[in-house]
Protein backbone atom coordinates (compact mmCIF):
# COMPACT_ATOMS: atom_id res chain seq x y z
CA UNK A 1 0.00 0.00 0.00
CA UNK A 2 1.46 3.35 -1.02
CA UNK A 3 0.35 6.22 1.20
CA UNK A 4 0.81 9.91 0.50
CA UNK A 5 2.55 12.03 3.10
CA UNK A 6 2.19 15.56 4.39
CA UNK A 7 5.11 17.76 5.39
CA UNK A 8 5.13 19.06 8.95
CA UNK A 9 6.59 22.46 9.81
CA UNK A 10 9.86 20.81 10.86
CA UNK A 11 10.19 19.02 7.51
CA UNK A 12 9.17 15.57 8.74
CA UNK A 13 6.82 13.64 6.48
CA UNK A 14 3.74 12.14 8.12
CA UNK A 15 1.70 9.49 6.31
CA UNK A 16 -1.77 11.00 5.96
CA UNK A 17 -3.49 7.68 6.65
CA UNK A 18 -3.03 6.05 10.04
CA UNK A 19 -4.34 3.09 11.97
CA UNK A 20 -5.80 4.46 15.21
CA UNK A 21 -6.14 2.74 18.57
CA UNK A 22 -8.86 4.96 20.03
CA UNK A 23 -12.65 4.51 19.76
CA UNK A 24 -13.12 0.78 18.96
CA UNK A 25 -9.90 -0.22 20.75
CA UNK A 26 -10.24 2.19 23.69
CA UNK A 27 -8.93 0.41 26.81
CA UNK A 28 -8.86 -2.88 24.88
CA UNK A 29 -6.07 -5.21 23.80
CA UNK A 30 -4.75 -3.79 20.53
CA UNK A 31 -1.98 -6.33 19.83
CA UNK A 32 -3.71 -8.36 17.12
CA UNK A 33 -5.26 -5.29 15.49
CA UNK A 34 -1.88 -3.52 15.32
CA UNK A 35 -0.12 -6.59 13.94
CA UNK A 36 -2.83 -7.07 11.30
CA UNK A 37 -2.76 -3.37 10.39
CA UNK A 38 1.01 -3.52 9.85
CA UNK A 39 0.72 -6.82 7.94
CA UNK A 40 -1.84 -5.13 5.66
CA UNK A 41 0.35 -2.15 4.83
CA UNK A 42 -0.28 0.46 7.51
CA UNK A 43 2.93 2.21 8.55
CA UNK A 44 1.44 5.07 10.60
CA UNK A 45 0.15 3.94 13.99
CA UNK A 46 -1.79 6.48 16.04
CA UNK A 47 -2.16 5.97 19.77
CA UNK A 48 -2.58 7.99 22.94
CA UNK A 49 -1.89 7.63 26.63
CA UNK A 50 -5.56 8.10 27.46
CA UNK A 51 -6.59 5.17 25.22
CA UNK A 52 -5.10 2.80 27.79
CA UNK A 53 -3.65 0.37 25.27
CA UNK A 54 -0.10 1.53 24.56
CA UNK A 55 1.28 -1.67 26.09
CA UNK A 56 -0.65 -3.94 23.74
CA UNK A 57 0.09 -1.56 20.87
CA UNK A 58 3.78 -2.13 21.62
CA UNK A 59 3.26 -5.88 21.70
CA UNK A 60 1.64 -5.67 18.26
CA UNK A 61 4.54 -3.65 16.91
CA UNK A 62 7.03 -6.25 18.16
CA UNK A 63 4.89 -9.17 16.93
CA UNK A 64 4.72 -7.66 13.44
CA UNK A 65 8.47 -8.03 12.98
CA UNK A 66 8.46 -4.77 11.02
CA UNK A 67 11.65 -2.74 11.54
CA UNK A 68 11.06 0.37 13.66
CA UNK A 69 12.54 2.52 10.90
CA UNK A 70 9.67 1.50 8.59
CA UNK A 71 6.95 2.72 10.98
CA UNK A 72 5.63 6.18 11.87
CA UNK A 73 4.36 6.12 15.45
CA UNK A 74 2.24 8.87 17.01
CA UNK A 75 1.19 9.11 20.63
CA UNK A 76 -0.50 11.86 22.59
CA UNK A 77 0.03 13.44 25.99
CA UNK A 78 -2.95 13.23 28.33
CA UNK A 79 -3.45 15.21 31.56
CA UNK A 80 -0.23 15.14 33.57
CA UNK A 81 -0.09 13.35 36.89
CA UNK A 82 1.34 15.37 39.82
CA UNK A 83 5.10 15.70 39.42
CA UNK A 84 5.10 14.40 35.85
CA UNK A 85 6.34 16.30 32.81
CA UNK A 86 5.62 15.77 29.12
CA UNK A 87 9.11 14.25 28.86
CA UNK A 88 8.61 11.78 31.73
CA UNK A 89 5.13 10.88 30.47
CA UNK A 90 6.60 10.14 27.04
CA UNK A 91 9.28 8.00 28.68
CA UNK A 92 6.51 5.86 30.17
CA UNK A 93 4.80 5.64 26.79
CA UNK A 94 8.03 4.54 25.11
CA UNK A 95 8.41 1.69 27.61
CA UNK A 96 4.87 0.52 26.88
CA UNK A 97 5.27 0.93 23.12
CA UNK A 98 8.61 -0.91 23.26
CA UNK A 99 10.38 1.71 21.13
CA UNK A 100 13.16 4.23 21.73
CA UNK A 101 11.31 7.18 20.19
CA UNK A 102 8.04 8.20 18.56
CA UNK A 103 7.80 10.11 15.33
CA UNK A 104 5.10 12.49 16.54
CA UNK A 105 4.12 13.47 20.09
CA UNK A 106 0.99 15.58 20.43
CA UNK A 107 -0.64 17.46 23.30
CA UNK A 108 -3.97 15.62 23.13
CA UNK A 109 -6.41 18.26 24.37
CA UNK A 110 -6.03 21.84 25.50
CA UNK A 111 -8.67 21.25 28.18
CA UNK A 112 -6.28 18.90 29.99
CA UNK A 113 -3.77 21.72 30.53
CA UNK A 114 -5.79 24.88 31.20
CA UNK A 115 -3.49 27.68 32.33
CA UNK A 116 -0.40 25.53 31.78
CA UNK A 117 -0.11 25.25 27.99
CA UNK A 118 3.10 27.29 27.72
CA UNK A 119 4.73 25.18 30.43
CA UNK A 120 3.50 21.98 28.80
CA UNK A 121 4.82 23.11 25.41
CA UNK A 122 8.27 23.74 26.91
CA UNK A 123 8.17 20.17 28.22
CA UNK A 124 7.26 18.92 24.75
CA UNK A 125 10.28 20.76 23.36
CA UNK A 126 12.47 19.13 26.05
CA UNK A 127 11.24 15.68 25.01
CA UNK A 128 12.07 16.50 21.40
CA UNK A 129 15.54 17.82 22.25
CA UNK A 130 16.20 14.62 24.23
CA UNK A 131 15.46 12.55 21.09
CA UNK A 132 12.35 10.91 22.52
CA UNK A 133 10.25 12.26 19.63
CA UNK A 134 11.11 13.58 16.20
CA UNK A 135 8.20 16.01 15.96
CA UNK A 136 5.76 17.68 18.35
CA UNK A 137 2.35 19.24 17.90
CA UNK A 138 -1.21 19.54 19.18
CA UNK A 139 -4.45 17.62 18.72
CA UNK A 140 -8.04 18.76 19.35
CA UNK A 141 -7.06 22.42 19.75
CA UNK A 142 -8.88 25.44 18.39
CA UNK A 143 -7.19 28.59 17.09
CA UNK A 144 -8.19 30.30 20.35
CA UNK A 145 -6.27 27.71 22.37
CA UNK A 146 -3.16 28.43 20.33
CA UNK A 147 -3.51 32.18 20.79
CA UNK A 148 -3.50 31.98 24.59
Amino acid sequence: MSVSTLALNDGSQVPWMAFGTGTALYRKDAEDAIRLAIDNGFTHLDGAQVYGNEDSMGQGIVASGKPRSKLFITTKLTALQPGATPKSALGESLKKLKVDYVDLYLVHQASNHVGKLKEVWKGMEEAQKAGLTKSIGVSNFTADHLND
